[in-house]
């Protein structure tokens, strides 16, 4: 018996996991890797962390079946899921940080926009003459 499989016999929480690191490799190979974990909330598509043997012992997974039946007579050593990936926080962060960026930028324009205005309006009459301000013409018009 494959004791890395044992916990499967005394505990009926734990499960078994497949999915794949790279596509590339699953698209060339069709390799699938299972992992155990006592989350129940993890689904197909959820992106995560597993111990491996390069970088630092650890790396990002794709889940693709949730509950598969394990081989007890299996002689792979199969290790447990670090945790899962919370990239809905993750993209609210970058969210976020878009809005942040935009309100920035916004308030920097009308910054520039009033400090060359102000500077400008020390000559009012050569301000009238410039031909952007003066013409009403468009771009390209």
């Amino acid at each position: 018996m494959n004791n890395t499989l044992a916990v499967f016999l005394i505990n009926d929480t734990v499960r078994a996991v497949v999915g794949i690191y790279d596509p590339d490799e699953y698209k060339n190979s069709g390799k699938k890797y299972m992992f155990k974990t006592f989350d129940a909330t993890m689904k197909v598509d959820d992106f995560v962390v597993v111990p491996t043997d390069t970088r630092h012992g650890m790396t990002v997974f794709k889940i693709t079946e949730v509950d598969v039946d394990v081989d007890f007579d299996s002689p792979v050593q199969y290790r447990w899921i670090i945790g899962k990936v919370d990239r809905a926080a993750y993209e609210a962060t970058l969210a976020q940080e878009a809005e942040a960026v935009m309100r920035i930028n916004h308030a920097e324009k009308t910054k520039k926009r009033a400090e060359l205005r102000a500077a400008m309006a020390l000559d009012a009459e050569t301000l009238k003459t410039l031909p952007l301000i003066s013409s009403g013409a468009t771009v390209g018009g």
